[in-house]
């Protein structure tokens, strides 16, 4: 049920469909301006609040300004001190491996997350100089400006097709679902301080380690109806990384170190948050690990005071920026220049793989591998590497692109390779939309009318399509718990091998064995993947990274620790604003979750409201049809409804620039047709091969591949 006191009905082009209301720094400007606010409390902190100018002098904002910048300065020298003792992570440490994963991919978020950082101490000098509620910094700093805008207004062209870095798709708000763009907010920052510490627990105490709540909360549920295939979670991996990247504090190019016995006496680094492991962990303590490495999100800039907030370096657009680049820099970089293409290499067996990186020190080459001219891969996303299926999956699709790219140019010999590549690109965008909106998004939340990917949609400029905290840190990570212990391949007699995930992190050499490709999609689409739920295989629960060790990082503890980092409201909080009814006790989770479920809750969590949204969403019992509870639904469900109708080259809507008969075209798009395209030794694959298989019959029969569809390009012929 949807209480019009909680949701505001998006009227024009969605007549009965129900958003929550844009609750980002666009809403608060809004708020400013006397728009109505329709929210009653909540649990924990809400939307309801009066906002009243809180007073303060020229000088009270120069103080701050001065603190945030000595701060800054401090924070800068701690950055060299551990430089200058040459104090990083062990090269080969899984810690080592994740932070530099998620360093930043563009020198620019270095700049910006130190405007962000200044700021967070510029608003804590100010919050206890005024002695200002956590409300108060929440909601009444914000009109407060102190700097110039910090992302300057692009002037937008007429071009018909997206800009690298996601700006100028709305034309009013050039800057909306752009690159560097803050996360959006469904429920208020929750900050131990209300300005930038990690979320306290209601009675003020740090609430449980993150490995506690991941070692504790363990419940499967039942068995579902026809599974999933391993090849859904790959894509919900890729899709992600066409959407969210928060890149990690830090600018020195090393691995901050948190932990206390890589620091010494060396004081910490004040984006450090490590986790501590319990003593009597039960997969840590044998190797007598007792802290995991953590390293922040880096800072989002504002010129305003308020709570801290963190950037987004993807374009929040489904437009492939993790096959081309969020930057015409890196997009240029991936491209040959000639023909629309992508750069590829073929190699000695003939097989077209990804361009390579060959630069040793990057942490995911080896100098044996390199002997054999074998390198790790390059991509418009730096996560490539990170699993072997997801490396197979960015191949795919950059071998679909150049196909398109040849076709292309086939029924349009005079066009030039800029021509070619952009209309090459956006064909690929607009697949990617079908493909996610008509057979994968249906899997999570079920058949949802306004989520089709076939219906004429009106585009609506008032829509933010920027992602929100809550799906970044959260709800869009409920794929990790659909994560296989092992990776199976098949040959073409059906022969199957099997691998340990924990083995194939940061090595996609495989890749390189003629005929590895094929076997590795056939494991793939009919490999079972396990359910939504609260268990996590022990390949990334303790795994993830290792290396050559017998142990890694817990990703389940990880993404705990980053919906804290980031301020994400607990779990009550953003159900309750997702219209679902408050609760205020353990007891009321009955129903909701099952009773193991509320038990392992309850013995690590001391307050109900303390629970995390990520565990929180990923306990619930699941909706009918629908793979996940109703908090993920109403997060996944406001966050794809706004990047179809607030995307302005959404492919069916009248500002796509597509023709009737190209978005006919496009509509037929199928991920089957796509693997056969692009990996023709497959022969037979199934129709769904988000989902695994029922044999040669039945509702996903496998069929060869000559019977599927492909794109119609005669409608792409320019006349």
């Amino acid at each position: 049920m949807l209480q019009a006191a909680l949701l505001l009905t998006l009227v024009v082009g969605l007549q009965g469909i129900y958003l929550p209301v844009k609750k980002d720094n666009i809403w608060y400007k809004s708020f400013w301006e006397g728009k109505p606010n329709i929210f009653f409390l909540i649990t924990d902190m809400s939307w309801e609040h009066t906002p009243f100018a809180v007073q303060i002098s020229s000088e009270d904002i120069s103080q701050s300004m001065q603190h945030g910048e000595s701060m800054l300065a401090e924070k800068d020298q701690i950055t060299r001190n551990i430089k200058s003792k040459n104090m990083s992570l062990p090269r080969d440490s899984p810690a080592y491996m994740h932070q530099i994963l998620f360093k930043r991919s563009s020198p620019r978020s270095i700049e910006l997350s130190k405007k962000g950082y200044m700021m967070d101490q510029a608003t804590s000098f100010l919050k206890d100089k005024l002695k200002l509620s956590k409300m108060n910094v929440t909601f009444d700093l914000f009109w407060s400006e102190t700097c110039n805008e910090t992302s300057p207004t692009p002037v937008c062209g007429s071009t018909p097709y997206r800009s690298a870095n996601g700006t100028c798709n709305n034309i009013n708000n050039p800057n909306w679902g752009a690159t560097f763009s803050p996360f959006r907010r469904l429920a208020p920052t929750s900050y131990g301080d209300g300005v930038s510490s990690l979320r306290l627990a209601q009675d003020g105490f740090a609430l449980p380690s993150a490995r506690r709540v991941s070692s504790t909360v363990r419940h499967p549920r039942q068995i579902e109806g026809h599974p999933v295939s391993v090849l859904f979670m790959t894509y919900g991996q890729f899709l992600d990384h066409d959407l969210t990247f928060a890149p990690v504090a830090g600018e020195n190019g090393e691995a901050i170190p948190c932990c206390p016995e890589a620091l010494g006496d060396t004081p910490p680094h004040p984006e450090c948050a490590p986790i501590s492991i319990p003593a009597d962990d039960p997969f840590y303590a044998q190797f007598n690990q007792t802290c995991m490495e953590f390293i922040r999100s880096a800072s989002a800039p504002r010129c305003h005071f308020g709570p801290r907030e963190q950037m987004n370096e993807r374009t929040a657009y489904i437009d492939g920026s993790q096959i081309y680049g969020t930057s015409d820099e890196m997009m240029k970089s991936l491209r040959t220049m000639e023909d629309g293409l992508l750069v590829t290499q073929i190699t000695k067996e003939g097989t077209e793989l990804l361009p390579p990186i060959k630069d040793l020190s990057n942490a995911c080459n080896r100098e044996e591998k390199a002997d054999a001219d074998q390198f790790c891969f390059q991509a418009g996303d730096m996560r490539v590497n990170e699993q072997i299926l997801l490396t197979l999956f960015h191949t795919v699709w950059a071998r679909h692109h150049n196909n398109i790219a040849a076709k292309l140019k086939s029924s349009n010999p005079a066009w030039n390779d800029e021509k070619l590549f952009q209309e090459a690109r956006r064909i690929v965008g607009a697949q990617l939309q079908v493909v996610t909106y008509n057979e994968y998004l249906p899997r999570i939340i079920g058949s949802k009318p306004y989520l089709s990917p076939f219906d004429y949609t009106n585009y609506d400029s008032s829509i933010s399509a920027g992602i929100s905290a809550e799906f970044a840190t959260a709800a869009f990570r409920f794929g990790h718990s659909q994560i296989a212990s092992t990776v199976e391949t098949l040959n073409s007699r059906f022969g199957k091998t099997s691998t340990e995930l924990s083995s194939l992190f940061m090595n996609p050499f495989d890749l390189y064995i003629k005929g590895e490709i094929p076997k590795l999609m056939r494991g793939e689409v009919n490999q079972h993947a396990p359910r939504v739920d609260t268990v996590f295989t022990e390949e990334v629960s303790g795994k993830l990274f290792r290396g050559g060790l017998p142990f890694g990082l817990d990703l389940v503890s990880l993404n705990l620790q980053r919906g804290r980092d980031h301020g994400v409201a607990s779990y009550t909080t953003v159900r309750s604003i997702c219209d679902n009814f408050a609760i205020s006790s353990f007891h009321d989770l009955q129903g909701i979750m099952d009773a193991e479920a509320i038990e392992s809750l309850k013995s690590v969590y001391n307050n109900v409201h303390d629970i995390d949204l990520f565990i929180g969403g990923l306990a619930e019992k699941p909706l009918l049809g629908a793979r996940v509870g109703p908090t993920f639904d109403c997060i996944l469900s406001d966050q794809f409804i706004r990047l179809k109708y607030g995307d302005r080259f959404w492919y069916k809507s009248a500002t796509s620039n597509f023709t009737p008969k190209q978005m006919q075209a496009l509509s037929y798009t199928t991920l089957a047709s796509i693997l056969c395209e692009t990996i023709p030794e497959l022969v037979f694959i199934q129709l769904w091969p988000l989902l695994v298989p029922t044999g040669f019959y039945g509702a996903n029969r496998v069929q060869p591949c000559s019977e599927y569809y492909k794109l119609n390009m005669t409608v792409f012929k320019e006349s």
